[in-house]
């Protein structure tokens, strides 16, 4: 495996490519969610679980197969005829207020179900309020989920500075998840690694109660005995059969190759306008099925713009319904 340097020597060198060459690139927010940075923090505090999350270039251009116990490769879902457009908070009946620094709630007044979505690198509270939004009022709804918590992205890629308050989240969840029957918490990207941390903070009254939905994301605290205690633990990763995988694939299968007690999913992205080879636009077809740049991520737009065709990806959470987890 690559050293943490080698992993910081790509990520700049690939922002700095972004900047110069990408017509998609968002402005000043360049490099954002770049997910490239998917290793192993091992200088971070607490990291002391040794996964090594494999960089995007060692994903090799086939797809994996879905042989093995717990692996699924879905053809499309039906988040095909999910209502279009963005959602407020007016649609859901609540308004967000702050939970601590990075996380915000609201209360549909639709269940007793709890959902937690980590938004990738630099998402801000409104891309992941968003994001959340649409997938509640797209599925969870459907699932009883009317306590909805949205996290924005890390500052860092491999969230070095832990400024994310989940110690804060952890400890509202144990009062408020005594009344849940489950917790979706769902990681794009590098909030997988922030994601960690609440587990390494939650109460295993929540644990139990934790279905996790990993998204083309790292880690660094998961453990055998963690991913056991929950009630299912999904590494999801994203194939167009034109266009190829999405960037972190090979992360998301080491990780399930190292948990057994894991599943692993693959969102079909066929159709999702992504160019051949182009992993960062496939990376956000675990959001959005039909991304808004073909070349790589634009991580304002595909947290946040479901309109002209485009709908939130929700297969995954399909599979966890079919498979009893929810």
């Amino acid at each position: 495996m690559r050293s943490w340097s080698s992993f910081v020597a790509i990520f700049v060198a690939w922002t700095l490519a972004a900047c110069s060459s990408s017509p998609g690139a968002t402005g000043s927010r360049a490099g954002q969610d770049d997910g490239s940075a998917l290793s192993d923090p091992g200088s971070n505090p607490g990291d002391d679980a040794g996964h090594a999350v494999a960089d995007a270039a060692d994903a090799g251009p086939s797809h994996p197969d879905a042989a093995g116990a717990g692996d699924v490769v879905v053809g499309p879902s039906p988040e095909g005829s999910s209502p279009e457009g963005s959602v407020d908070s007016a649609t859901t009946g609540g308004t967000w207020s702050p939970v601590s620094f990075g996380v915000t709630t609201m209360d549909t007044g639709g269940g007793g179900n709890i959902v937690i979505a980590y938004g990738g690198y630099t998402a801000t509270d409104e891309d992941s309020q968003a994001w959340v939004t649409q997938l509640t009022t797209v599925r969870l709804a459907q699932l009883g989920v009317g306590h909805l918590y949205a996290v924005r992205g890390p500052e860092d890629p491999d969230y070095a500075a832990r400024e994310i308050g989940n110690s804060e989240l952890a400890a509202a969840l144990t009062t408020q998840a005594a009344s849940a029957s489950y917790v979706v918490i769902i990681a794009h990207s590098s909030g997988g690694f922030v994601a960690d941390e609440l587990f390494t903070f939650a109460d295993p009254s929540v644990l139990a109660k934790v279905a996790y939905f990993n998204l083309d994301g790292g880690s660094w605290s998961l453990t055998d005995t963690l991913v056991g205690s929950m009630r299912g633990v999904y590494f999801c990763n994203a194939h167009d059969s034109v266009a190829g995988d999405s960037e972190n694939t090979s992360s998301d299968e080491s990780l399930h190759a190292e948990f057994p007690a894991s599943h692993a999913f693959t969102v079909d992205a066929d159709g999702s306008g992504c160019d051949v080879g182009a992993g960062w636009c496939l990376h956000d077809t675990l959001i959005i099925n039909r991304p808004h740049d073909p070349t790589t991520y634009d991580l304002a737009l595909d947290y946040t713009d479901f309109t002209g065709g485009r709908q939130v990806v929700s297969s995954y959470i399909d599979q966890a319904v079919s498979d009893g987890v929810l």
